[in-house]
């Protein structure tokens, strides 16, 4: 995890083989999936999650092959902790 301002960016990396270029476009589609039994919901739902927290996400290739996943979200107001606690 690192900051940046008043955002928390959290970063996971894989080494694996990366998103095949015809899925770059779709890690966020609904139902897609790359995987034989997978049900292609789990980065649709993690988006949004995250925007409902007023966040990114995003998915890159990594240089060498891999993914990374970020995911950047703005550090809560105290006064605004504070009102819903």
């Amino acid at each position: 995890m690192r900051r940046r301002d008043r955002t928390a960016v959290i970063a996971v990396v894989d080494r694996g083989l990366g998103i095949p270029d015809e899925a770059k476009s779709r890690p966020f589609e609904p139902f897609f999936t790359t995987k034989p039994h997978g049900t292609g919901l789990g980065l649709a739902i993690a988006r949004a999650i995250v925007e409902a927290h007023r966040g990114e996400i995003r998915v890159d290739t990594t240089d060498g092959g891999g993914t990374s996943v970020e995911v950047a979200l703005v550090e809560a107001r105290p006064d605004v902790v504070d009102a819903v606690a």
